[in-house]
């Protein structure tokens, strides 16, 4: 066998110098796919993205949360309101009740929509609940009075966990409390005057009350009726259809009692009254009435409008109560006439 030449020996070290080069610069490459085998872009939906349907409406889809989750509402419908748009021909279009989209939307009753607004319709009637910190799913079901599975069901819940904020569609569930605005008109006394001159409108005066408020409010459905540092001493059971709570803040038993909500005072009454003693039932619309007993002192009376949080009596111990140490406020939650739990209003 006749030796390589040098020539020879020179090209094959350096055909292989350069294999070597290759080889690892292409293994910090990445490797080519054609763009005929890649799979198609997605396509993220836009924050304003609008739909055009049938018979002049126009809809859009719900944008994302910050947190790049949908809410519990992106399933139902953002509708933009158009000129001869109200509630009730929305109604028609949509598979949900007028109220359902008052609630949805915080909508007054009678206060009309204007073009250019955004309505939040819901998928069934309802309305959209926020879970408060300590919330659970059973609390809530028990409070709309609608079996948990169904809300779960219709918000694709697949176990009971959820978090404060979270917001969780209540189907065929009315709010607890609907807050109305109210405004009394005065009129003006008639004028002598020039009968040629224009005549004044009357003048809109808001209801204000001049009644002490709590100085500590709380964020329940109901606001707490004693101060911050009263607890319970009795809490519902069977039997006892309320909860017990005194207040021993200053060093000695007693303190105010607040009204729960806004509403009407349809009783304040004192006496035995079958054991509530000094008794006040305020009732609240949609059903909802809270009864305060065996006050000491009671600062309101029939058909007084309250507020919430304002001072309605003074904690006391009258009616069926055992001795000084029995000052307490004894507090109802009743629904339709049926006595809830008043723990799931408070926390």
């Amino acid at each position: 066998m006749s030796p390589v030449p040098p020539t020879h020996r020179w090209l094959i070290r350096r055909i292989q110098v350069a294999c070597v080069v290759v080889f690892f610069v292409g293994s910090l490459l990445p490797p080519y796919i054609p763009k005929a085998a890649l799979a198609p872009p997605t396509q993220t939906l836009a924050a304003q993205k609008f739909l055009l349907v049938e018979d002049g409406f126009i809809k859009k889809t719900s944008p994302l949360t910050r947190q790049g989750s949908r809410r519990a509402y992106a399933k139902g419908t953002i509708h933009i309101v158009k000129d001869g748009d109200s509630l009730e021909r929305l109604s028609r279009w949509y598979p949900v009740s007028v109220d359902t989209i008052r609630w949805a939307n915080h909508l007054q009753a009678g206060v009309p929509i204007r073009p250019g607004d955004e309505l939040l319709i819901l998928p069934v009637d309802g309305i959209l609940h926020t879970v408060s910190r300590g919330q659970t799913l059973s609390r809530i079901a028990q409070l709309y009075d609608i079996p948990m599975n169904e809300i779960m069901s219709q918000n694709e819940l697949k176990s009971e966990f959820i978090m404060a904020g979270q917001q969780l569609i209540v189907p065929h569930g009315s709010p607890i409390i609907e807050k109305q605005v109210q405004v009394a008109t005065v009129d003006e006394q008639p004028s002598t005057e020039d009968p040629a001159q224009p005549v004044k409108k009357p003048v809109e005066v808001v209801v204000k009350s001049t009644a002490p408020f709590t100085p500590t409010p709380t964020a329940g459905v109901l606001q707490k009726p004693c101060s911050i540092t009263c607890f319970y001493t009795q809490r519902f059971h069977g039997g006892h259809f309320a909860v017990d709570m005194q207040d021993k803040s200053g060093g000695s038993l007693g303190g105010p009692i607040y009204a729960a909500e806004d509403g009407i005072v349809v009783r304040a009454d004192k006496g035995w009254n079958g054991g509530y003693g000094n008794v006040i039932e305020v009732d609240h619309g949609n059903g909802l009435l809270t009864l305060y007993g065996h006050n000491k002192d009671l600062h309101v009376k029939e058909g007084d409008r309250v507020q919430r949080g304002q001072t309605i009596a003074w904690m006391g111990n009258t009616g069926l109560v055992y001795g000084a140490t029995g000052i307490h406020v004894h507090f109802e939650v009743r629904v339709s006439g049926i006595k809830k739990n008043p723990v799931l209003y408070l926390e």
